[in-house]
């Protein structure tokens, strides 16, 4: 049989289909068109990969922000759901998951089976650190992943004092003018994006093994400052992307409850991971 999962962030749809033998093929979609095409064109690719027909998916559940529009989904799971899912597939030693999206950032533990304890969501801005990232990236007008790159050998990181995204790019724009190294300002930025979760992180009690998930989880600047400023190594999920665990994890979930009404599934959820309380 198969099971699929779909993703709607800020910035991407992500799709992911397994069967009951493991994973077959997965797809991410940066928003060209609206978020239900998106959705759409995601498992769409992610099927074709498969080299499956949409007609073969037997359940399909989604997530994240926009889970609600995906034109196919026959229900919504909640985020921290599918990544404690997920997480504990690639390594159920992780007790604390950082979810680094374009919206938000969160906090939270989970125990050996899964259970969602502690919590933390960031409320200093309404636009999170991946779309920070990404809006200073374009005022430095350099693909973001040279960016990150040739900032690595950054030796002089320069402070980013502003918080909120729209003062932290005049903020660049002004270092920019002023004839800064332009890979000294991003590298300074990624140390303000790992100081700021860091701060959200440390309003929970951290229980390693801790694992770093979310688009942000591939920039390496970012994480190399993180796992200082925390003191630990963040955890290996085996070289998945980390972009892709939500998706993956709204699959995992849809294979399990094949059998089970979305009613259902609701309850059973809420027992399982939120220790009875819902989300």
């Amino acid at each position: 049989m198969i099971y699929a999962g779909c993703d709607l962030g800020v910035s991407a749809a992500k799709a992911a289909i397994v069967t009951d033998n493991g994973s077959l093929a997965f797809d991410i979609i940066p928003y060209k068109s609206p978020t239900p095409q998106a959705a759409v064109d995601a498992m769409a690719n992610a099927l074709a990969k498969a080299g499956l027909s949409g007609k073969k998916i037997d359940r399909c559940l989604s997530t994240g922000i926009g889970g609600k529009a995906v034109p196919y989904s026959e229900g919504v799971v909640p985020e921290t759901v599918c990544l404690s899912r997920a997480v504990r597939q690639f390594n159920p030693r992780v007790r604390t998951i950082i979810d680094i999206g374009g919206q938000c950032t969160e906090a939270f533990s989970i125990d050996t089976q899964g259970v969602v304890g502690e919590a933390a969501v960031t409320d200093i801005c309404v636009a999170g650190l991946g779309m920070f990232i990404e809006v200073i990236a374009n005022a430095l007008e350099m693909p973001l992943d040279k960016l990150i790159q040739a900032s690595l050998s950054s030796k002089n990181p320069l402070p980013i004092a502003s918080q909120c995204v729209v003062f932290a790019e005049s903020e660049v724009i002004s270092l920019i003018n002023e004839g800064c190294d332009k890979f000294d300002i991003f590298a300074g930025v990624a140390s303000a994006v790992a100081d700021r979760i860091v701060g959200l992180v440390r309003r929970i009690d951290v229980i390693e093994e801790v694992a770093l998930v979310g688009g942000v989880a591939k920039n390496s600047i970012v994480v190399g400052d993180l796992e200082e400023k925390l003191g630990l190594r963040l955890a290996s999920l085996n070289g998945f992307d980390p972009q892709l665990l939500e998706a993956y994890g709204a699959a995992l979930v849809a294979r399990e409850s094949r059998d089970l009404s979305i009613e259902t599934i609701s309850m059973i959820l809420a027992e399982r991971f939120y220790g009875r309380r819902g989300q």
